[in-house]
């Protein structure tokens, strides 16, 4: 069955989560690998680079919150 993903909760991740991520993303830029049509594989880095950005400025932002998630709540 196929998915369509417009958008995709953070709930339950950290900033931890976050710094994780970005590094990851800064990680393979570095890494100079890539999978598929290079054409389309940099436009999806290019979006994921500004993504890891702003993700940055959540981590580095010191009175950034992210809600407490109780297991069993949603």
């Amino acid at each position: 069955m196929a998915h369509t993903v417009d958008s995709i909760s953070i709930r339950g991740l950290r900033k931890a989560h976050l710094s994780q991520l970005a590094f990851y993303i800064e990680w393979h830029m570095h890494e100079c690998s890539y999978y598929g049509p290079k054409d389309q594989f940099d436009k999806r880095h290019k979006d994921l680079e500004e993504f890891a950005v702003r993700l940055l400025a959540i981590v580095d932002d010191e009175d950034a919150r992210t809600p407490i998630v109780r297991k069993g709540k949603t």
